[in-house]
């Protein structure tokens, strides 16, 4: 063993953290799903040779699937009604979604204070359509992102910044400080520990490291001891894969501070992260509607460029299963925990073509468990295959009976890629429009910070106190043009007295403004005993030349 360092914990990794790439992201665990077939990997078996057929299967061949079919359990056997289709229960069961419920069992649990959400409402939001709108013109939401996709963010926000009460039993028992690592909280929402797919009890924590700041997903492995010194190097290869579908793996370190024998694997954290096993199979009985094709075509995609990526640097995933497999947006999948079962079974990676094997085994199983509805489609082939047939493309289905049949020679993902290429077209399609969406929502806001330095200028000007020794340099000269323009964009009142609150006044006297046009307004002071008539042109110059004599002075 690695002599421990202060703390107790001994650090694997070779470069610090401050080195890492500068990307925020998160991770949500969900750990009910059974795979209890990974207990298999601990014997560390050499693999199967492959013998069998070509990539174009019939449904005659079926016979070799199920024999694979009995290397890994999906889960529990769910009925399939004579039609093919598996017994869904009501899909308006689960309508709260995965975060609320989870604040509320941190509530239950008292580990939290009670959630104030925030006031999302009190946001701009949409105006109803104006069909005679010319083209010059603009809505008020035009100048501001999509309330949908602000609130995404903000709410993305605040899960990396939710830590626990301090009051709270689980604080206590968590340590303050831990490698680099501070301000633990628990992202599982249940207490019994799951051991079928490590074959350890594992936890997961948000922490921010104090290297950089940014929040990172810590995943501990209970009563792990590290036998083998060497093991430690396997983490080297996984914190050099950095891929859009791929949890990016940071360091792996040992520790006592939980007060046993801790492995602990640092990952990226991706906030308000699901997994497919809790968004396409809820329980109690993991069954659901069937995935589209097109959601299920993305999902192929976004798998096979992982595993291409992963098995080209001569790694295995050994985890494409659902419970494992991060949603982090629509659509949007990441493989989760990677590396963990290469250092846990350190084999010196005799055994990795024949893992690399095994994860296009799996890849099948997923696809068809997902294709179905069901966990236990697996346990009966031809049913859930004849309803693929039935209800999915003829390229669909020969994707998956290449992944699932042993061909006669080496399978590769090379071939699956080649197999998927016209859908990896659609994907990329649709990958760019949605690139063209962002910047559009990134254009409007564009906007806002062009005006926010305007205002910002004004605010370092109007009612300062004092410039250079002279108590009224605010109410002389220019200045006073100045404070006059904010009182006419912002203290505005009506007839009876009353604020006008007026949110396109504000936005086109300040774009005038910006632009320096010829335009003549009328400023009155608060006494109403004085009144200028005066261009936006000559307050922009006005603008400009105080704002210019400020930084003389620094």
């Amino acid at each position: 063993m690695l002599p421990p360092i202060e703390d107790g914990t001994t650090p694997f990794t070779l470069q610090p953290a401050s080195t890492y790439d500068q990307h925020i992201v998160g991770e949500a665990v969900q750990q009910s799903y059974d795979a209890s077939a990974y207990n298999y990997y601990a014997s560390g078996s050499s693999g199967d040779s492959y013998i069998g057929q070509s990539q174009q299967t019939s449904l005659s061949d079926l016979a070799n699937v199920s024999v694979s079919m009995n290397r890994l359990s999906l889960g529990v056997s769910v009925p399939i009604s004579e039609s093919g289709v598996p017994h869904t229960q009501n899909p308006y069961q689960y309508q709260n979604s995965q975060m609320d419920q989870f604040y509320l069992h941190q509530q239950q649990l008292g580990l939290v204070a009670p959630q104030q959400p925030l006031q999302y409402h009190l946001y701009t939001s949409p105006l109803p359509h104006v069909s005679n709108l010319h083209p010059h013109q603009k809505t008020i939401h035009a100048f501001f992102m999509s309330d949908k996709l602000r609130e995404e963010l903000q709410r993305k926000s605040e899960a990396v910044q939710q830590v626990l009460d301090p009051m709270s039993p689980e604080f206590q028992r968590l340590p303050a400080e831990l490698h680099v690592y501070h301000t633990f909280f628990p992202l599982d929402d249940q207490q019994e520990k799951s051991t079928k797919v490590f074959g350890y009890p594992n936890w997961v924590y948000k922490a921010f490291s104090s290297l950089d700041g940014k929040a990172y997903c810590l995943r501990r492995l209970e009563g792990f001891r590290l036998n083998n010194e060497a093991a430690i190097t396997s983490i080297e290869g996984w914190r050099r894969i950095r891929h859009a579908n791929v949890v990016s793996v940071r360091e792996a370190f040992t520790t006592k501070a939980f007060g046993d024998h801790s492995l602990v694997f640092v990952y990226d954290y991706h906030p308000l992260s699901t997994t497919l096993l809790a968004k396409h199979f809820p329980p109690p009985m993991h069954t659901a509607p069937s995935v589209p094709e097109k959601n299920l075509w993305t999902y192929i995609t976004q798998l096979a460029s992982a595993l291409k990526s992963i098995h080209s640097a001569g790694l295995a995933a050994r985890v494409v299963e659902p419970s494992k497999i991060l949603v982090t947006g629509k659509n949007r999948i990441r493989l989760n925990c990677c590396g963990i079962f290469d250092m846990i079974t350190y084999d010196g990676g005799k055994n990795t073509a024949h893992f690399q094997q095994e994860d296009l085994l799996h890849f099948g199983q997923l696809i068809v468990a997902l294709a179905c509805g069901s966990l236990g489609a697996v346990h009966n082939l031809p049913k859930s295959i004849d309803y693929i047939v039935r209800h999915y493309s003829v390229d669909l289905k020969n994707v998956m009976l290449y992944l699932l049949t042993k061909p006669s020679h080496y399978k590769t993902i090379d071939d699956v890629i080649t197999m998927i290429g016209p859908r990896i077209l659609h994907e990329i399609n649709s990958a760019h429009h949605y690139n063209d969406m962002l910047e559009m929502e990134l254009g409007r806001e564009l906007e806002n910070g062009r005006l926010f330095r305007l205002v910002s200028k004004l605010g370092f000007i109007n009612e300062r106190p004092e410039f250079e020794m002279d108590p009224t340099w605010s109410e002389t000269g220019d200045r006073y043009l100045l404070k006059l323009f904010r009182d006419y964009v912002f203290h505005q009142v009506d007839e009876m007295g009353a604020p006008i609150v007026d949110m396109a006044h504000v936005v086109q006297c300040l774009n005038k403004l910006d632009a320096g046009v010829d335009e003549k307004i009328m400023l009155m002071s608060r006494d109403e005993q004085s009144c200028l008539i005066v261009s936006y042109k000559e307050l922009k110059n006005c603008i400009d030349n105080t704002f210019r004599e400020l930084l003389k002075r620094r």
